[in-house]
C-alpha cells in the first residue's frame, strides 16, 4: 500500500501515512474550502487501510485549528478508525496532541473520544 503524503498549507492540514512504517499523522490548520474534496481521498485512504490494518495503529492528530467543517470529516476518519477495532480486531489509539493552554482543543478531543470506541491518550505539546 502507498503512503499518502499531503503537504500542509496555509488552509489544510498535512497528511502522513505510511502503513509500512506505521505512521499515521494529520498536522497543522484545516479550514479548507472544499473539505469534503479534501477529506475524500484521505478518507478512501483509511478505507483502504482498515481492509488490511497493522496489527497496531497509532493514530496521532497534531492540529492547531481546524472550523466545523473539518470537525465533521474527522469524526468521519475517526469512525473508519473504530472499524478496524471492531471488525478487524486490531488495536488502535487516537494520539490527540495539544498546547497546555488550548482548553478548547483539550475539549474537542475529549468530545471525540466520548463519541467513539477508540481509546485516546492526550498529550501536551510545547509547540506545533
Amino acid at each position: 500500500m502507498e503512503p499518502l503524503i499531503i503537504a500542509a498549507t496555509q488552509e489544510t492540514p498535512g497528511v502522513n501515512f505510511d502503513k509500512d512504517l506505521g505512521k499515521f499523522l494529520i498536522f497543522g490548520k484545516s479550514f479548507p474550502e472544499e473539505v469534503k474534496r479534501f477529506f475524500d481521498p484521505i478518507i478512501y485512504w483509511l478505507q483502504e487501510y482498515e481492509a488490511n490494518s497493522n496489527e497496531e495503529t497509532k493514530f496521532e492528530i497534531r492540529l492547531e485549528y481546524f472550523n466545523s467543517s473539518t470537525a465533521t470529516m474527522l469524526l468521519e476518519v475517526l469512525y473508519t478508525l473504530e472499524k478496524i477495532i471492531h471488525d478487524r480486531g486490531k488495536k488502535v489509539v487516537v494520539i490527540w496532541n495539544y498546547l497546555e493552554e488550548d482548553d478548547d482543543m483539550l475539549e474537542v478531543g475529549v468530545e471525540y473520544s466520548e463519541m467513539i470506541e477508540v481509546p485516546f491518550e492526550f498529550n501536551v505539546i510545547q509547540d506545533y
